[in-house]
């Protein structure tokens, strides 16, 4: 079953946090992600200034300075276990 996830255009264009207990993935196709911090509580207890301290690596993965998890763009809409098999 193909994914549509491997599509190479597909990347992460920013993250900015400005909707309180949220995380915001804007894709440089302009669609936009919007997933509950609840499911990722290591990132919920960062502060937000916390948070913005993050490196986007290989336009789908995100790692965030003061976490020490590694996130893909799949774990954002519930297809975290496709990205092990790239």
């Amino acid at each position: 079953m193909k994914s549509v996830l491997k599509n190479k255009t597909m990347s992460i264009e920013k993250i900015p946090f400005d909707i309180p207990g949220k995380i915001t993935i804007k894709l440089e196709d302009g669609r936009i992600i919007i997933t509950p911090l609840k499911y990722f509580p290591e990132l919920q207890k960062l502060s937000v200034e916390k948070r913005k301290k993050h490196t986007i690596v290989d336009d789908r993965t995100i790692l965030f300075s003061f976490a020490d998890s590694i996130y893909h763009l799949e774990d954002f809409i519930g297809l975290e276990s496709n990205w092990k098999q790239r």
